[in-house]
């Protein structure tokens, strides 16, 4: 028997062959993760996946080495479609097949490293003894007892023996030993938890607490739970209360050993929907419709913002359950809010598992066990959630499809969505995208009737649309650096009128650069060549590209002045002024500085929401997934930021940003209003926002596109060539251009550069770019990789690395 392998750190296009052993053959399957032994003994045992088994060699390739072993107790790692998905983007992205594999798992999954063996405190025992009538399984055993806990390695240095993994796994399914893996927190998480004192008589309580009502339910709860004991917060139950029975001797603090399990640490009271709109009940009809036929269909949902498409994903994933299939659900990064991940557990509980960065080694391994075992069966999470081990998916959500964050910024270059509707059809699945501000692709893709459009054009609960105002900053007068008049005044009404203000402020730290009022210098990165942001908290200017920091003294490093000019205000800054301007108001802001430490995303919104505090500043972070009723006023400070980026896409994203966040005004019975300052009020971005009319605005966009040949009307492949010498890079994209030409015609591409990128330099590395824009052609993925490979070998005495990103999202 023979297996075609993808193996890890064999980079090649192909899958190379290896012969199975027969005592291997009958437990291997596609999908499996194996250990690979190498022919040449040059090379070490690595990990490698199974793409297909044959009972007879390929007679155009001759076996390179063994599968010697089998990991994850023989279950396969990648299912039929995931396998075929990640194919499917190695052609398409033009990535090496590993590189694709090694995206669809966890980290964890991918070490040998971590994996413990030990013997469990308790397990019901096979009574076949043949399971342990090796002389290698009683060592194994002898060892055990004795250490009670080894890692796999230490028990094959022991034992003089390799590759354990199929034996371990034999032993495992008899009883006689665990497998598990090992993170780096070894120490268990807790919590205290409360469950009535075994002492007491349950009806003596209740008529002790006749006059404590809270006392009283918090105590009959506590009888009532299911687990024994309770944790504070959960079903209501407050820290007070639960304090109060312990103190009183009614209740008793238990610590609990938690199983590991994300959690956003978010919840506010279910919100309670009587009925769908009737646009909501057309949207959900087709989709079901779709759904019940078991046939592939992509849908895309144009809704505006608090047009509720949330509860329309909410009512279909209801009968994707009810019908025994599977669900995804991808939200940007930025869109996973807690409020978010709240709302769809009140509805799913335990059958729905979130999947987050902020998640430690341990929780995306156990995440990914629990879906892979069917435990879970909604998986919710940003862009790699679309590679979920799930099996018999009915449905894929990817809500505000036209987020920039879909997009992966290192190899593989994958989009999410794309990779979304390209699972969908292979699961025979239905795919819903939806946006208030759909990307021009895909609502090209609709009129073009690849995709169903469905449209939600009114907000739930007869709320309306905030109106939209604009502060010219050239003709008002401003009362600190960021801040008109105009909207001081503003602020100042709702805060009187106990309501709430969200900022933004595209732009985190307390000064975009600093420049010297004597000598005109200005810090820049030593590595990037770019300046330096200044963070007044820490004293520091930061690269907010390589992460290069130096401490900043508050004089001219050059000439020693203190005539110190801080330009473009941060939300740091910003915080400061608004400090200033509304003394004893309490400020939350929100951006990567403010929200990197773990929870701290949860505790802002929590406290806003609990109206402790009632001004947020921050980032695009409040631009979206955000719902609070008392949000009134929505204050843009600078529009200006990224309207004029040499980026095709520049517009687009400015359009959506200052939509997004101008839907968080006014979605209960408030009504809402949106202030939006801006220095270039004459840009033509800014009338279509001010109407709030998206078609109108992609109506006008659309035509410049096409008189430039620009996606959707042409597909757009970028190269990048950096190298460490300005020269290696510059001349490697010039000597591509050349090989390109000899092997398509002119009229196949319109070849763009090379020339250097937006930012020039970036981590001590020169950077060129060279842009194909494809009309009518295929461009093919073998030759465009070959030639990257060729020129990478050419130029290896300068470093050079040559990436290829298909469809990209950012040319800078």
């Amino acid at each position: 028997m023979y297996a075609l392998l993808y193996v890890d750190r064999y980079l090649r296009d192909t899958p190379l062959t290896a012969t199975v052993p027969k005592a291997l053959a009958t437990e291997l399957r596609s999908g499996c993760q194996v250990v690979f032994s190498p022919a040449s003994n040059r090379r070490k045992n690595v990990l490698a996946y199974v793409e297909s088994i044959q009972a007879e060699p390929d007679p155009e390739s001759s076996p390179e080495g063994s599968v010697v072993d089998i990991l994850n107790r023989g279950i396969p790692v990648l299912t039929p479609v995931t396998m075929g998905l990640a194919l499917w983007i190695s052609d398409y992205y033009m990535t090496r097949p590993i590189e694709a594999i090694n995206a669809l798992l966890p980290a964890p999954l991918k070490t040998t490293v971590q994996d413990i063996v030990e013997v469990p405190a308790f397990m019901l025992r096979t009574l076949d003894r043949r399971i342990i009538s090796t002389q290698l399984r009683r060592d194994i055993l002898s060892l055990l007892q004795k250490q009670k806990k080894l890692s796999v390695r230490q028990l094959e240095r022991r034992l003089g023996k390799k590759n354990l993994y199929r034996t371990l796994a034999v032993m495992e399914r008899g009883g006689f030993v665990e497998l598990k893996k090992k993170f780096s927190s070894s120490a268990p998480k807790t919590r205290t938890a409360y469950r009535p004192a075994a002492s007491v008589d349950p009806e003596d309580v209740r008529r002790a607490l006749a006059r404590a009502p809270r006392q009283l339910e918090a105590f009959n709860r506590l009888l009532e739970a299911p687990e024994g004991h309770l944790f504070a917060g959960g079903q209501q139950l407050s820290h007070q209360a639960l304090n109060a029975l312990a103190e009183k001797g009614y209740a008793e603090k238990i610590t609990v050993e938690l199983q590991s399990s994300y959690s956003t640490g978010f919840s506010e009271p279910p919100k309670i929907i009587a009925r769908l709109t009737e646009s909501q009940q057309q949207v959900l009809f087709a989709v079901r419709n779709a759904f019940r036929h078991g046939s592939f269909r992509t849908f895309l949902l144009h809704g505006v913002t608090g047009s509720g498409k949330t509860m329309v994903y909410i009512e279909l994933l209801k009968e994707v359950l009810e019908a025994g299939r599977n669900a995804i659900v991808l939200v940007p990064e930025i869109s996973l809010t807690p409020q978010t991940a709240s709302r769809f557990r009140q509805h799913f509980g335990d059958r729905i598992q979130i999947l987050h960065s902020a998640m430690s080694s341990r929780e995306k391994y156990e995440a990914w066990q629990r879906l892979r075992n069917g435990e879970a069966r909604i998986a919710l999470g940003a862009r790699s959630t679309v590679f979920a081990p799930l099996e018999n998916v009915g449905a894929i959500i990817v809500d505000e499809e036209h987020d920039p964050a879909y997009k992966q910024d290192r190899t593989p270059r994958y989009n999410g969505r794309d990779v979304a509707v390209m699972r969908a059809k292979q699961e025979q699945a239905v795919c819903v995208l939806g946006s208030a501000t759909p990307s021009f692709e895909s609502y090209h893709n609709a009129e073009q009737q690849k995709y169903t459009l469905l449209e939600l054009p009114e907000r739930v609960d007869h709320a309306e649309m905030p109106v939209i105002r604009l502060v010219p900053m050239r003709e008002n007068r401003r009362l600190t650096p960021s801040l008109s008049e105009v909207l001081y005044l503003q602020i100042k009404q709702r805060l009187e009128r106990d309501e709430q203000v969200i900022l933004l402020q595209n732009r985190r730290g307390f000064a975009g650069s600093v420049l010297c009022g004597e000598c005109a210098h200005i810090p820049l990165c030593p590595h990037c060549h770019i300046p330096m942001v200044y963070h007044a908290r820490h004293s520091q200017l930061r690269c907010h590209y390589c992460g290069h920091a130096a401490l900043f003294s508050k004089t001219c490093p050059t000439c020693g002045s203190n005539d110190l000019i801080y330009r473009s205000s941060g939300t740091e800054r910003i915080a400061e002024e608004l400090g200033e301007l509304f003394p004893g108001e309490r400020i939350l802001r929100m951006d990567v500085d403010t929200t990197s430490a773990r929870g701290a995303h949860a505790m802002i919104l929590k406290e806003f929401h609990d109206k402790q505090a009632r001004i947020l500043l921050g980032t695009q972070m409040v631009a979206k997934g955000l719902d609070f009723p008392d949000v009134s006023l929505v204050g843009v400070l600078m529009a200006d930021i990224g309207m004029n980026m040499p980026d095709f896409r520049a517009s687009e994203r400015l359009f959506s940003l200052l939509m997004q966040v101008a839907g968080r005004a006014g979605r209960a019975s408030i009504p809402g209003e949106v202030y939006i300052q801006a220095y270039n009020t004459d840009n033509p971005l800014l009338a279509h926002v001010l109407g709030g009319c998206y078609k109108s605005f992609y109506r006008q966009e659309m035509e410049a596109r096409r008189d430039l040949h620009y996606p959707p009307f042409s597909r757009l492949i970028a190269l990048e060539f950096t190298s460490p010498e300005e020269r290696g890079a510059e001349r490697s994209a010039d000597e591509f251009i050349g090989m390109l030409e000899r092997h398509i015609p002119t009229e196949a591409c319109t070849l763009l550069g090379p020339a250097p990128a937006g930012r020039a330099r970036l981590k001590d590395r020169y950077r060129y770019q060279v842009l194909i824009k494809l009309t009518t052609h295929r461009l093919s993925s073998g030759l465009l990789k070959q030639l990257q490979y060729e020129l990478m070998r050419r130029w290896q005495h300068q470093q050079l690395s040559v990436t290829i990103d298909v469809d990209p999202q950012n040319l800078m």
